[in-house]
């Protein structure tokens, strides 16, 4: 099995440099070939232009030297040779008479390091000589050889080479100038997307999209990922929407919408553990709903269920936006009070809960029904320092209400003596 290695994140490259990279190889390549392609065209060119020069000075030889080939004069041949291609291309020229013998002979003097190079590249480029007859009436009397000189081209491949660097350096900076511009669009839309992705993934922010661009692949890829967050977002929200109402259904009474006992015990906890620490106080409440099992058995469970919706919704408008009231079990409310500043605020709070039963509760069948509360009042500190202790002194002064008479609250023992009131 070949598995290939996950690259190291040294080993990675940015795609700027990547396209930056790429662009500059096409663009070298491209400049390349055409460099190389003009400097051959242009090299035949001169090639043909030199080959015509040459057979054309070979011509104007044969018809200088003329006369004095006639006379074999060959001081005079030499004279008018070396006048007519001194100042011409030529290597070196010869003339010959009818019957092939040399007549005269001119060399070009070999001077400077480039004469041997100036030969090699005449060699390699041009044909060996230029002939030209020499006549008179219209007879042969004579042949001229010219060999050309490699000096032109040397001067051409000089000039070729200096202006292909040139442009290849210019043409390297202008081709870098607009492969960065064209390049920079593309690494700034995935850089944006990419800190989009960032937020959707690591901070759960799907509220964001990645911006249009005139680049027809990025924006389609834009789109469809514009497409996938709107997806995310809205599975995203019904998630924690679901998870908001478990956390509810939780942590509250599916009955009558108050807190039940595993919330309320937490929230405790934690109030006690504020209250120890920064010395405060708080109350707690035991209420129960006096008669509620008569309720129960002789008008049923339905009108049960109504009653303690009832009693819940009285209870909940009776204390502060501070304070928790829950059902901790079938007709039993604690309310817990925080802060609580003395023993007098709170039993102003338990006496208009029992006001709030005064007033008949509404039955479904449209009967009103009146009932009580008995309710038990403990404080922290001076009760007890824990919940446990809390909850026990609580429920004790609630029964002590139920024994006197109920529609009453009392204070845990030991503390105040109990208040009662008289049931309505």
């Amino acid at each position: 099995m070949n598995l290939k290695k996950p690259l190291d994140s040294s080993h990675k490259v940015p795609l700027g440099l990547v396209l930056h990279r790429g662009n500059m190889r096409m663009a070298l390549v491209a400049l390349g070939l055409a460099g190389v392609s003009i400097f051959f065209v242009g090299l035949i060119a001169l090639r043909a232009y030199m080959l015509d020069n040459l057979i054309l000075s070979a011509k104007t030889v044969a018809y200088g030297v003329e006369a004095a080939v006639v006379f074999n004069d060959r001081e005079a041949v030499m004279e008018s040779m070396k006048q007519m291609i001194a100042s011409r291309p030529i290597a070196s020229a010869s003339v010959l008479d009818r019957d092939g013998d040399e007549l005269a002979h001119w060399q070009r003097p070999e001077t400077g390091g480039w004469v041997k190079f100036e030969q090699i590249l005449a060699r390699a480029l041009l044909i060996e000589s230029a002939t030209a007859r020499i006549q008179q009436n219209g007879h042969a009397v004579g042949t001229v050889k010219l060999y050309g000189s490699g000096r032109d081209l040397l001067v051409y491949l000089a000039i070729s080479i200096g202006c292909g660097l040139t442009c290849l350096v210019l043409s390297g900076l202008v081709a870098s100038r607009y492969s960065r511009q064209a390049s920079q669009e593309i690494i700034e839309h995935l850089r944006h997307l990419a800190s989009v992705a960032a937020k959707a993934r690591r901070e759960q922010q799907f509220q964001y999209r990645v911006k249009p661009t005139a680049i027809a692949e990025l924006h389609e890829l834009g789109d469809d990922f514009n497409a996938l967050l709107e997806e995310l977002e809205r599975w995203h929200t019904q998630i924690l929407s679901h998870n908001e109402l478990l956390t509810h259904r939780a942590n509250h009474d599916p009955l009558t919408g108050l807190a039940n006992r595993a919330l309320f015990e937490s929230r405790l906890a934690a109030e006690l553990l504020a209250a120890r620490a920064g010395g405060g106080h708080l109350a707690l409440f035991f209420i129960d709903v006096d008669r509620f099992k008569v309720i129960n058995d002789e008008l049923g469970h339905e009108v049960g269920d109504s009653v303690l919706c009832a009693i819940a919704c009285r209870l909940r408008s009776k204390v502060r936006e501070s304070d928790l009231v829950a059902r901790i079990g079938g007709d039993e409310f604690a309310v817990l009070l925080t802060p609580m500043g003395n023993f007098s605020q709170a039993g102003r709070i338990a006496g208009n809960m029992l006001d709030s039963m005064v007033e008949p509760i509404e039955l479904p069948a449209g009967e009103p029904l009146t009932t009580s509360l008995s309710i038990g009042i403990a404080f922290y500190p001076d009760h007890a320092i824990d919940a446990t202790g809390l909850l026990k002194k609580a429920d004790e002064a609630m029964y002590q209400s139920k024994r006197s008479g109920r529609g009453v609250y009392s204070v845990a023992a030991n503390t105040v003596s109990a208040v009662v009131r008289e049931e309505p």
